[in-house]
């Protein structure tokens, strides 16, 4: 039994148990409400001549429980699945076969969202208004879709103010996702979570894990992933370093923020030299962090992720000063995910391919251990 103090006797609330936010059409409050199964309740006061409240949500779980965090999102339900404008529908302009290009899932929409997260002990860590999108590639064609979570001042914060992963000493966050497991959704859903464990401790650039349950609107989701989101707060956190000055590029040389002039002059000059020469080399390691590629391309080579190097592929650098580094990502296509016989491949041969197709090993994402690997040094 819940009940509801209006803050004067002149204040009517109203409320809502299906996620959507209250207005003066909403049930109206007048005895204690009796919740039998997980719901979100929505409510707020509203006045004659007066603005109205806040909105005031908090999620009620009943006969659930669980070891995991859990995660709840409410919305009015329509941002979700009006086929019209919800983000999580197929709309009327999907294609008929997976992933449904063209689908409402695959337009850069957004829609608010109220976002609570629970501990494990059950304790509410915080509720807060954010943005969410879908996120991701291919795996928006699931029916468990990842979503990415924005605070911003439209919603009433700039950012999250809390500790998401414990190995991590960040407690303001911009972003956050959800993921659903990318190509993994319908294995093991900790596939890419496992693969970027083994180099804990490894000067790579890798996104934390929390694994979550999910529910929207009262619903049970589902396990869904609760992983850094890779973008400039990403790389400003963990490095110390103004987001407006970072470039961040993908696949060959496509801008995500900042620009691609270096890298691809950069690209050029590997292309068109020999990298046995000693000053070429030189001139090389004075652009881009070699033992972090390194590390960056063993560990991809030993993980044998087939979605790759000519996908799922992020670098990046300090604008102007920086050398340029690599990012550990969506390795999902990885340890045999298609094939219990991948273990025989030869994926160092693979990352070598001078003619490999567009995906998943052209020639453009080939090229830098091809021609590095010309020098002893190296």
């Amino acid at each position: 039994n819940i009940e509801l103090t209006p803050a004067s006797v002149d204040d009517i609330v109203h409320y809502t148990l299906d996620g959507s936010e209250p207005n003066e059409l909403s049930n109206i409050y007048s005895n204690p409400l009796q919740i039998n199964s997980t719901k979100v309740l929505k409510a707020k006061s509203f006045k004659t001549g007066f603005l109205s409240s806040k909105t005031i949500t908090l999620t009620y779980f009943i006969n659930f429980s669980t070891s995991l965090t859990v995660v709840s999102l409410s919305t009015n339900p329509g941002n979700l699945f009006d086929e019209e404008y919800g983000i999580y529908a197929m709309g009327d302009s999907a294609e008929p076969s997976f992933p449904y290009f063209g689908a409402n899932f695959w337009k850069d929409w957004e829609r608010p969202v109220h976002v609570e997260l629970f501990e494990p002990n059950g304790d509410n860590a915080f509720g807060i208004d954010m943005g969410v999108k879908v996120f991701g590639g291919w795996s928006r064609g699931n029916e468990q879709k990842s979503l990415a979570l924005f605070a911003r001042g439209q919603y009433g914060y700039n950012s999250l103010n809390y500790k998401l992963f414990d190995e991590l000493p960040f407690t303001e966050y911009e972003s956050f996702v959800l993921r659903n497991s990318g190509n993994d959704w319908t294995s093991t859903m900790l596939r890419d979570a496992f693969m970027t464990s083994l180099v804990d401790g490894i000067d790579i650039d890798k996104q934390d894990y929390r694994p979550a349950i999910l529910f929207i609107n009262g619903e049970y989701w589902g396990i869904q992933n609760i992983r850094e989101k890779v973008n400039e707060h990403f790389i400003a956190q963990h490095h110390n370093v103004d987001p407006d000055s970072v470039d961040i590029l993908e696949y060959f040389g496509q801008v995500v923020n900042g620009d691609s002039t270096d890298y691809m002059a950069l690209h050029s000059f590997i292309e068109n030299n020999s990298m046995t020469i000693f000053e070429n080399y030189e001139y090389v390691k004075t652009k881009m962090d070699v033992s972090n590629f390194i590390r960056y391309f063993v560990c991809q080579i030993y993980f044998d992720n087939r979605d790759w190097p000519g996908s799922n592929i992020k670098y990046w650098r300090k604008s102007a000063t920086g050398k340029w580094r690599w990012i550990l990502y969506d390795t999902d296509f990885g340890y045999g995910i298609w094939d219990p016989n991948a273990f025989q491949n030869n994926t160092l041969e693979f990352a070598l391919e001078p003619n490999g197709p567009d995906w998943p090993n052209p020639p453009w994402s080939t090229l830098f251990l091809r021609k590095l690997l010309m020098n002893q040094s190296f």
